[in-house]
């Protein structure tokens, strides 16, 4: 079996994003800075706030562009299916996504913060995706996938700013999405006594990330600023990393580190289910519709991992434990780009896992569970 397809996906620019130039034009709110307040709770005039020697502090401006269009994604993909033995099914995908006007900003007054709203970013996407599909018998059924990825951008969202206000190089580069190797294998076994016992085990190469310096070296109230990469190692302050000495206080004319040159570490999270479904009472009304009527062998993907074995009797009581991270394998969070910070290159939390599975507050969790069906 082959199939292919194209399509154009627009995407909306929220209205939230409207609301906040709306906000932060200058004039609907404004702020002064009042030392040792005592007319609290009664709100003075402006006036009376500068009597009192109130000081208006600079405000970040937030402005749209007048060229903004809606971004949209234009998406084509090609895949060819194969039926094996065993009730095995291959197929193999290949998608290309190109997105025009993506959202991203830009520091228009440096030194000084005044934000623009704009649709002048790029993404390129390419994919490549296996998936196998096997139902080997009434009693076990396997799946998984993997996708070969590569992702291009000059943008990551509305809060991507240039790392320098004063030019655009060095801005297209790995995108958030550029995670090269993604690899899921996943099922549903059915043991002796109706046990059913359900794998998930999600493994992933590691996601870019933006190297900083982490100080506001051109005033404009971001700390996107980059590095620079220096030709003379002898020029003081700078920073040995990983990606090589780089300059926290580049000199005009030095090539900046390009964007997202970072990337973290991998991900291993061996997940699984255990459950067994006790019947009782009088016997299931049989009904072809009926999700509980259906065999073990009808359950196949996700629905397998977090579905019950249903039996023939009305009421039915299921116990099951769930692991998450099963192997305690750490997986850090995301990493901290700053070169200045001691912990560069480093996480300061665990990852989130997989779906269901997610929890950032620990590595390895279990979960005890008891439903009843009638």
């Amino acid at each position: 079996m082959i199939r292919g397809g194209f399509g154009i996906f627009y995407s909306r620019f929220d209205i939230s994003n409207i609301q906040t130039a709306e906000r932060y034009n200058g004039i609907v709110q404004q702020e002064y800075i009042v030392n040792n307040p005592t007319f609290f709770p009664t709100v003075p005039t402006i006036p009376q706030l500068l009597a009192m020697g109130g000081v208006q502090s600079t405000q970040t401006i937030q402005e749209l562009s007048s060229t903004l269009r809606a971004p949209y994604m234009m998406q084509s993909a090609v895949s060819a299916e194969r039926q094996l033995a065993r009730n095995t099914t291959l197929s193999v995908t290949y998608t290309n996504s190109h997105g025009l006007h993506m959202l991203r900003s830009e520091e228009l007054n440096a030194p000084g913060p005044i934000y623009l709203m704009e649709s002048s970013g790029l993404y390129n996407q390419n994919q490549l995706i296996t998936n196998v599909n096997s139902r080997l018998n009434n009693n076990v059924s396997l799946f998984g996938y993997y996708t070969l990825n590569q992702a291009r951008s000059n943008t990551d969202g509305l809060g991507t700013f240039p790392g320098s206000p004063y030019t655009m190089a060095g801005e297209y580069g790995p995108a958030a999405t550029d995670i090269r190797h993604r690899a899921f294998i996943g099922g549903s076994i059915n043991t002796a006594w109706n046990i059913r016992f359900s794998p998930f085990i999600v493994v992933q190469s590691g996601a870019p990330y933006d190297v900083t310096i982490g100080s506001d070296i051109y005033g404009d109230t971001l700390f996107t600023a980059r590095p620079g990469i220096p030709t003379d190692l002898s020029k003081p302050g700078l920073i040995d990393t990983i990606y090589g000495w780089l300059d926290p206080n580049p000199s005009p004319g030095e090539q900046i580190l390009p964007r997202n040159s970072g990337r973290g570490p991998g991900m291993i999270s061996v997940n699984a289910r255990l459950g067994k479904t006790f019947g009782f009472g009088p016997a299931r009304e049989e009904s072809g519709s009926s999700a509980g009527a259906m065999g073990a062998g009808h359950y196949s993907g996700f629905h397998s991992i977090f579905s019950d074995v249903p039996t023939s009797k009305r009421y039915n009581l299921t116990a099951s434990i769930s692991a998450r991270n099963l192997l305690n394998h750490v997986n850090e969070g995301p990493i901290i780009g700053q070169i200045t910070s001691p912990l560069f290159g480093e996480a300061n939390q665990v990852a989130g896992g997989y779906g269901a599975f997610s929890e950032t507050a620990n590595n390895r969790r279990l979960e005890l569970q008891m439903r009843f069906t009638f």
